[in-house]
């Protein structure tokens, strides 16, 4: 069982810039000195949704900040990038770390990057499937020489080679039936949000089953991680009170940032995303304020209880033991760390959950 922190640089008007970093790294040591097993670093840009637009840079720095805890970006933007560049990036954290870096990446879904990098959205799914293809055969052959439909490569050799053999892991953001068939073909376990009800999650994890095993690959050997926003308090209804404000604005702030309805109807690789909307007006969500209470009935926030039964049924229905918790949602230093510290010393024991270093 992995239990990991979210690190999101989300940049609230009472922080300055400095404050948002310097408190991640905080985060961060926090959840390796509690015995977390991992913490994981998003990537935005142009956004106060989050203010990190390079995650290999920070989880080099977070890396030299802590001992034990894995650091995983979630996500690196593959369409934004290179692939040889983040395959020798890649190598070069895994051989720092001594195998503490997970690569996750994803294809991107805010409209102002594609715009602000050249690159064409409506070609995001290509390209992210071309380069991890890339990255992925960098790693098994130790050349770079590619001939493929976005781009083609030099027979070169990238070094460092990787430090975990055969490569460090790697994975992948998706929630959509291509994506998650995309995924399953290779074997890439997947991080998903927890935004829905457990069956649509089953149902999830049942079409990447059944596409694995069709390619081959035995599904029950890949690790899946599930994303949540996770916040105990005393009650359940205190729990909810404190986050709400603060959820509504990061929720906004990500809706600034993203693909307006308009422009997903015009991509037809963002279809899922598109029908999403749709399924919100279905159920009257058209508000921010709806969105944010749907999602936080999802989502692993309520009493010490509360949380140890959500986190269950989820770990019953899906199979999924591995979770990155989004401990930051107050927007407050001193509640968060409190946060982290309920969760590892009140709720994770209690789902079967051991900290690193623990021995028995």
């Amino acid at each position: 069982m992995d239990m990991g922190v979210m690190l999101t640089t989300a940049h609230p008007d009472h922080w300055t810039e400095t404050e948002v970093f310097d408190n991640s790294i905080d985060f961060a040591v926090a959840a390796d000195e509690l015995g977390y097993q991992s913490a994981w670093l998003l990537e935005h840009h142009f956004t106060r949704y989050g203010l990190c637009p390079n995650t290999l840079t920070m989880a080099g720095y977070v890396l030299g900040k802590t001992k034990q805890i894995k650091v995983g970006t979630a996500v690196v933007i593959l369409p934004l990038d290179h692939p040889i560049r983040i395959a020798e990036q890649t190598n070069m954290l895994d051989q720092l770390s001594h195998g503490r870096f997970i690569l996750g990446v994803g294809r991107g879904y805010f409209p102002k990057d594609f715009e602000a990098f050249g690159v064409d959205p409506a070609k995001s799914h290509v390209l992210q499937t071309e380069y991890v293809d890339v990255i992925r055969s960098i790693w098994e052959t130790g050349s770079a020489k590619w001939d493929g439909q976005e781009i083609t490569l030099p027979d070169v050799t990238p070094f460092p080679t990787q430090y975990t053999r055969p490569n460090p892991p790697m994975y992948g953001v998706g929630q959509s039936p291509s994506t998650i068939e995309w995924a399953a073909s290779r074997g890439l376990p997947l991080i998903m949000p927890v935004i829905g009800t457990h069956e649509a999650m089953r149902s999830i994890l049942d079409l990447y089953n059944e596409t694995a095993e069709s390619h081959g690959i035995d599904p029950t050997t890949v690790e899946h991680a599930m994303c949540t926003v996770a916040h105990v308090a005393n009650t359940t209804q205190e729990a909810r009170d404190e986050i709400w404000k603060h959820m509504c604005w990061w929720e906004q702030e990500h809706d600034d940032a993203a693909f307006t309805m308009e422009q997903l109807q015009k991509l037809p690789n963002y279809r899922f995303q598109y029908g999403e909307w749709q399924a919100a007006a279905l159920r009257g969500d058209r508000t921010n304020a709806d969105f944010t209470n749907y999602m936080l009935d999802h989502s692993i926030v309520g009493s010490v209880e509360e949380c140890v039964d959500r986190i269950g049924r989820t770990m019953e229905v899906t199979g999924v033991r591995n979770f990155q918790l989004g401990v930051e949602a107050t927007l407050n230093r001193g509640r968060i760390l409190e946060n982290m510290n309920m969760f590892a010393e009140e709720v994770l024991p209690r789902v079967g959950w051991k900290p690193n270093g623990a021995t028995s």
